[in-house]
């Protein structure tokens, strides 16, 4: 019971090695990430296109290119954090947000559903040290 006690302690401290799920955590953020670095080149299409060709009027097409580039950044930069954060509380929180807006989406609710049944058992909650 002690040699179990100090395992999990060991886990606790960032001793341990990674549940599985973080693995296919990254392959989900990195997936997600390079969706919204695509959204942001696409964002350029509005800035050097001729609004004739887009059949808007300028401003509202850059409004539009505007708004792509803008979310396309931030949102590019809040997946690829996961990638650099070491395991804490607080990151094991970060990282269940993005896999819940990734739930907004239909086409993603068959990666994110089983990802978050595993993301919530005890294994990777103890990696992050929330046990």
């Amino acid at each position: 019971m002690a040699g179990n006690f100090e395992q999990q302690a060991g886990v606790l401290e960032g001793g341990g090695s990674p549940p599985k799920v973080f693995f296919w955590f990254k392959m989900y953020a990195g997936f997600l990430s390079l969706i919204y670095l695509v959204m942001v080149a696409f964002s350029l299409v509005f800035f050097l296109a001729d609004p004739q060709d887009l059949d808007m009027p300028k401003t509202f097409a850059l409004l539009i290119g505007m708004l792509f580039l803008g979310l396309g950044l931030v949102l590019f930069i809040a997946c690829l954090l996961p990638f650099f954060l070491p395991p804490k509380p607080w990151v094991w929180i970060y990282n269940l947000v993005i896999i819940c807006v990734g739930m907004t989406s239909a086409c993603f609710l068959p990666i994110c559903v089983p990802l978050l049944i595993y993301w919530l058992k005890p294994e990777a909650k103890a990696y992050f040290g929330r046990a």
